[in-house]
């Protein structure tokens, strides 16, 4: 009996321990929207597909903004380096097949040399389902659901976000999708992370 005893504490005292290590931080801010709006440093990795009558081509993404400098890394499954773009209040540098290449407007250089059409500008407001303007929906908890949003050189982008996941306080886009007359982006998002 007394055996049993010590079986069933141990069992509970396990279940404690393990219940000490979850993320305190698992509720939401009840200001989420506007803290993510201000968040300038953040860091996310996923996967992205560029579809287009022409091709179709994926890679993963790790995309960092820190202030008014942002960076996006694609790579192969594998993890071999496809490009780095790198962009900030001077300009944007593209790494891209063994050369280095600069532009004032980094959308303009990723298209010019890749033939991919991303709108990268503001893309830290888009990416993290932000976006305010007078086409936003939102469903039941305020979350985006899609949006028409013109970038600077004035193409117009539908996105749509299908799902989110709670981290950090926030809401975050886990699935969206960027279409522009006959392309479509398909970004899945798995880790953010914020300093």
């Amino acid at each position: 009996m007394i055996r049993l005893y010590l079986i069933l504490l141990t069992f509970f005292l396990f279940l404690s321990g393990c219940a000490q290590r979850i993320n305190p931080q698992t509720s939401l801010y009840s200001d989420w929207k506007a803290k993510l709006a201000s968040q300038n440093t953040w860091q996310v990795e996923g996967k992205l597909a560029f579809i287009s009558p022409d091709e179709r081509q994926s890679a993963n993404l790790n995309w960092q903004q820190q202030d008014d400098f942002n960076e996006l890394i694609l790579t192969t499954f594998i993890g071999t380096r496809i490009l780095a773009l790198k962009q900030d209040v001077q300009g944007a540098e593209l790494e891209y097949d063994g050369d280095t290449y600069h532009d004032t407007n980094a959308a303009r250089l990723l298209t010019r040399l890749t033939g991919f059409t991303i709108p990268l500008d503001s893309a830290d407001d888009w990416l993290k389902g932000t976006v305010t303007n007078e086409s936003l929906q939102v469903d039941e908890l305020g979350r985006a659901k899609s949006v028409v949003w013109q970038s600077i050189n004035g193409q117009q982008w539908h996105i749509s976000y299908a799902n989110y996941h709670q981290y950090a306080g926030f809401w975050l886009p886990k699935s969206l999708t960027l279409k522009h007359q006959n392309i479509k982006i398909k970004i899945q998002l798995y880790q953010w992370y914020f300093n």
